[in-house]
């Protein structure tokens, strides 16, 4: 046996008799203090918050862009040579202010012709009416002949009723032979002549009656004359009216105040009537801007005028202002499945222009001043809501009902007091009793009325 031999087994023997020592030691010393063999697990440590009142919108949010609330194509209701162009764009104009002027010699030259025309249908209605007037005066010319034609025919007949009786007396005495024959036949010849006068005294009243139905005829014919002549002055005014409407196309004004956004003509330019052809010059009215978003068909229904819409424009600082829907298209758009919905808004000062981006949020639905919990601390369990509340260092599960939710709160309508620590984050993998280590954040401030 070499001496390398020797030595190892008295190395092992120690090394055995060392370690068993320290073993006894280690059982004894936690029997002697009394230690559970298993380690006690350690306290989740959690954040918590408390439920907080505030306002929560639910939204739809979409990129829009601003738009003028009217803008107006300039084209010419007539074809003229351009004479004048009074404006370039950008020049802010007034309303009836003149932007182009026209030479339309021809225009001009026909309203003088219906100017005359109208004079010359008025002097015919004149003449017309001073023949009525004559004919007016022709038939009482007429009835005062018939009235003297009548007063000689009464008189004819009281001469003939005269010698009716002066005959037959005498006739009386020429049968008794107190006359001679001779008294009878001038008394007969008195009577023809009688006789004669009330003939003749009826033809002239019934000439006198023709007279008058002649005049009164003729009167007729002067009053049609008339009312013909003032149609013809009616007809002749209404043709230059027109002239002078046409004259006034040559004056091209502006709809609103505004500014000129385009100008695509110039002096001695050629104008083409119609609104197919490209406008002479585009106003835009600034006073008020509207921005306009369209909506997804998701939310096209829950959109109508009066709806909240938050807007804001990167390139005017993106600070947020608020507005109304003031109108929506209604029917959706056949390609894009979105409906039209915009919002009107004073600019006074002229910061916004057509055309800019706008990022717009469109308020679906709204609570005010509701008590709320962070979306992140409610999970759902079998179509129930839960949160986990922490009570004396343990958790609790709460079950909750939820209301609006706006992605970032939610509302709670029930199952909380307000004064609850509610875990913040991860609580659906707490279990009920679990040991917490609680850290609660400071409750944000923000206002009640708008989030």
């Amino acid at each position: 046996m070499t001496r390398a031999n020797r030595r190892k087994p008295i190395g092992l023997v120690v090394a055995v008799a060392a370690a068993l020592p320290h073993v006894g030691c280690g059982e004894a010393s936690r029997v002697q203090t009394g230690q559970p063999s298993a380690s006690v697990p350690a306290a989740t440590r959690v954040e918590v918050v408390r439920p907080a009142r505030h306002t929560v919108r639910l939204t739809v949010e979409q990129p829009g862009q601003v738009e003028a609330i009217q803008t107006t194509p300039i084209h010419a209701r007539i074809a003229g040579y351009v004479r004048k162009v009074g404006v370039d764009i950008g020049s802010r104009v007034k309303k009836g202010e003149v932007l182009v002027e026209l030479s339309v010699p021809e225009v001009e030259a026909d309203l003088q012709e219906r100017r005359a025309a109208v004079e010359q249908a008025a002097a015919r209605r004149s003449q017309a009416e001073a023949a009525s007037r004559v004919a007016r005066a022709a038939i009482a010319t007429a009835e005062a002949k018939v009235a003297e034609a009548r007063a000689g025919l009464r008189r004819t007949d009281a001469d003939l009723a005269r010698w009716q009786q002066e005959y037959r007396r005498a006739e009386q005495l020429a049968s008794e032979r107190a006359a001679t024959g001779t008294l009878v036949d001038e008394t007969r010849s008195k009577l023809r002549s009688a006789e004669a006068s009330g003939d003749e005294a009826r033809a002239k009243v019934d000439s006198a009656g023709a007279a008058l139905n002649e005049a009164r005829s003729g009167l007729e014919l002067a009053r049609a004359d008339v009312a013909a002549a003032a149609s013809s002055v009616d007809v002749s005014a209404a043709a230059a009216r027109r002239a002078e409407a046409m004259l006034s196309y040559a004056r091209i004004e502006a709809p609103f105040d505004g500014v000129v956004t385009r100008r695509d003509v110039d002096d001695g330019h050629l104008t083409v009537p119609g609104g197919t052809v490209v406008p002479l010059l585009v106003v835009a009215r600034t006073d008020v801007m509207t921005v306009a978003v369209d909506i997804p068909e998701a939310h096209a229904a829950e959109v109508e005028p009066g709806a909240t819409m938050l807007v804001r424009i990167p390139a005017t600082g993106g600070k947020p202002f608020e507005g109304k829907v003031a109108r929506t298209a209604w029917s959706l758009e056949s390609r894009s499945r979105t409906v039209r919905a915009e919002a009107d808004f004073p600019n006074p000062d002229g910061r916004l222009r057509p055309g800019l981006y706008a990022h717009a949020a469109v308020v679906l639905a709204e609570r005010r001043d509701v008590l709320t919990l962070p979306a992140t601390t409610l999970f759902k369990e079998k179509d129930k809501t839960f949160c986990v509340a922490a009570v004396d260092g343990k958790a609790i599960r709460l079950p909750v009902e939820t209301g609006l939710s706006d992605g970032t709160r939610t509302e709670i309508l029930s199952g909380l007091t307000g004064l609850e620590a509610i875990v913040r984050a991860n609580a659906a993998s707490i279990v009920d009793g679990q040991a917490l280590k609680v850290v609660e954040l400071e409750r944000p401030s923000l206002p009640t009325s708008k989030p």
